[in-house]
């Protein structure tokens, strides 16, 4: 029994120690994992603060004006610089816009950038706003008179089918004269009558 009572005794030596290294590596190790899980939500923070969405700058039915496009971003940490249309980017869609309206920038609305980032603004100058006008009055001549050319050719057709009608029924009427004498009997009857 001796013996038996040794093997037991070793056994729990054994088991006593593993459980003792056990807890030291997890008094060890304990502070190494909080710190790691700390900095890992730390970094994702600070990643987060790190960038920004561009906010609306331009939007149908909620237009605004170049300076306060560069307040809404300086606001968020943004930088700016802009760009102006040109005369030659006159275009009829920019004809009920006004004086500096932002109608674009670069990188677009709605993208999320790093803060500090520069982002550019096009804007609407009113020589464009002008322009835009007169191109949009002209495609609209322009299709007035599309519509008036059609009308008088629509007229000159009917003009021509009401010409020709009446030559028809001239015809008509001319032939069936000749066919009447002066007795009111056709000619084909007198005819037939004289054959008999």
């Amino acid at each position: 029994m001796g013996a038996s009572n040794n093997k037991g005794n070793r056994n729990l030596n054994g088991i006593a120690g593993i459980i003792t290294a056990i807890g030291t590596v997890v008094t060890v190790a304990t502070p190494l994992i909080e710190k790691a899980i700390d900095s890992a939500g730390t970094e994702t923070k600070v990643k987060v603060e790190d960038k920004v969405k561009i906010p609306e700058l331009y939007r149908k039915g909620f237009p605004i004006d170049l300076e306060q496009a560069i307040k809404i971003l300086e606001d968020c940490g943004l930088k700016s610089s802009t760009s102006r249309l040109t005369l030659r980017e006159s275009n009829p869609k920019y004809k009920d816009c006004f004086d500096s309206q932002v109608i674009d920038s670069n990188p677009k609305q709605g993208t999320t950038v790093k803060i500090g980032s520069t982002i550019c603004l096009r804007y609407i100058p009113n020589e464009v706003i002008v322009e835009s006008q007169r191109l949009f009055d002209e495609m609209e001549h322009t299709k007035v008179e599309a519509r008036e050319k059609k009308e008088i050719k629509k007229l000159e057709r009917r003009e021509t089918i009401d010409k020709a009608a009446q030559g028809v029924r001239k015809i008509f009427k001319r032939n069936s004269k000749d066919k009447i004498d002066k007795g009111g009997e056709t000619i084909d009857e007198q005819e037939g009558k004289e054959k008999a």
